[in-house]
């Protein structure tokens, strides 16, 4: 198991779609305007770093691909990265340099950022069957507590006790 596991690194995922969910007062969720910028942007990059890690595992994308993929779909900036190098663009060499940084982690840790996706989707998956199970009785806070006393185990692996354990939560 990763150090920063399905369950960890996913638990933090979905804690900031959580943030992001509309509530009676506050449409937007808990996100200010430019916070909420700034948390699709880092979603995207996040994306992004899925595609790539699969892209180069299986693949589909080499190594100078994937910076360029990334340099061009966070930052906006098209054009090869290789070519930036002697160019007199900054953006694009800070752009680069860093798309550089995220290529080099996940073309040496393979799944390692699809973890976090995987993980976040799990507990979504949790969340609704859940929900749907116990219909107006589904408490999210019952069912954040018991998903935490869980601990760093990822959701597929305990879902039939859990959803046993929620529904015995819920009862009058």
């Amino acid at each position: 198991m990763w150090s920063d596991s399905m369950a960890t690194e996913g638990w933090a995922l979905y804690a900031e779609a959580l943030m992001a969910e509309p509530q009676s007062h506050r449409p937007d969720g808990f996100y200010t305007p430019e916070e909420r910028l700034y948390m699709l942007q880092s979603k995207l990059l996040r994306d992004l770093r899925v595609r790539v890690d699969i892209g180069i595992h299986i693949g589909k994308l080499k190594y100078n691909e994937a910076v360029n993929f990334i340099s061009a779909n966070l930052d906006f900036l098209p054009g090869s990265c290789q070519d930036a190098t002697g160019g007199t663009d900054q953006r694009k060499k800070v752009s680069c340099a860093a798309a550089e940084r995220a290529v080099l982690r996940y073309s040496q840790m393979p799944t390692q950022a699809v973890t976090y996706r995987l993980g976040k989707d799990e507990i979504l998956a949790l969340r609704r069957e859940s929900e749907q199970f116990l219909g107006d009785r589904f408490s999210p806070q019952a069912f954040h507590l018991l998903l935490l006393k869980q601990g760093t185990i990822p959701a597929s692996y305990f879902k039939d006790e859990f959803l046993r354990e929620i529904q015995a939560t819920a009862r009058p």
